[in-house]
């Protein structure tokens, strides 16, 4: 797989998002990405983004094993930036830095868009179910998939901030959900709605405590 390659391919298969499969070189190497099966172009009219096909990603998967590909690996659980950045959506966790309200409206629908592609390139326009890569980091696509939306993510340490948190789940590929400081049965319903608009289904519970909590896993349709 890749025979043929150059250089600057094989570094382009192995710098690609690890996330996404998205390319980021010059447009003569994504040409011969996909004159060799190993991407495909995405976009409108002359805006084209180029992501790695499932043999794009075998490569990867083999360049990444092989010492001196001469690329370096991206860190996983990103998603696509402006300007060909990397995204980090707010879990609610706190971790985020703050950041300036606009600015950050503007990289999310970006990163939410970004999403939407990936999802019609990896399986045939469909857009209504997330993407094998966001089975395998539930925390970070269910919180984008609701800070997409609209919803507010928690504040720690911001009293009367409230919000949601996403947090992983003993369950494999499921995310919790859950909404402070003050749990809200009725937030976290909506929280449910707008998640099940974008691919994903939801069930309730509680804890010992009765606090409610959402477990959300991708949607079977």
């Amino acid at each position: 797989m890749g025979k043929g390659l150059g250089v600057a391919g094989r570094r382009a298969v192995s710098g690609a998002d690890p996330a996404t499969g998205r390319v980021t070189a010059p447009a003569a190497v994504c040409a011969a990405l996909v004159a060799a099966g190993l991407a495909v172009p995405h976009g409108r009219g002359g805006h084209h983004s180029h992501y790695l096909t499932t043999e794009g990603r075998r490569l990867r998967a083999e360049l990444a094993e092989a010492p001196g590909t001469g690329a370096t690996v991206p860190a996983a659980g990103t998603a696509p930036g402006p300007a060909g950045g990397s995204f980090t959506a707010d879990d609610g966790s706190g971790a985020a830095p703050p950041a300036d309200p606009a600015r950050r409206a503007a990289e999310v629908a970006t990163a939410w868009e970004g999403l939407l592609q990936i999802r019609s390139v990896l399986m045939d326009g469909v857009t209504a179910r997330p993407a094998p890569w966001e089975r395998e980091r539930v925390v970070h696509a269910v919180a984008l998939a609701l800070e997409a939306a609209g919803c507010p993510p928690a504040r720690p340490g911001s009293p009367g901030a409230a919000g949601y948190r996403v947090a992983a789940s003993p369950h494999p590929g499921t995310a919790e959900i859950s909404w402070s400081p003050a749990p809200s049965a009725d937030a976290l319903d909506r929280c449910a709605q707008l998640l099940a608009a974008r691919g994903w289904q939801s069930t309730r519970h509680r804890t010992r405590a009765g606090e409610p909590y959402l477990l959300t896993t991708p949607a079977n349709r």
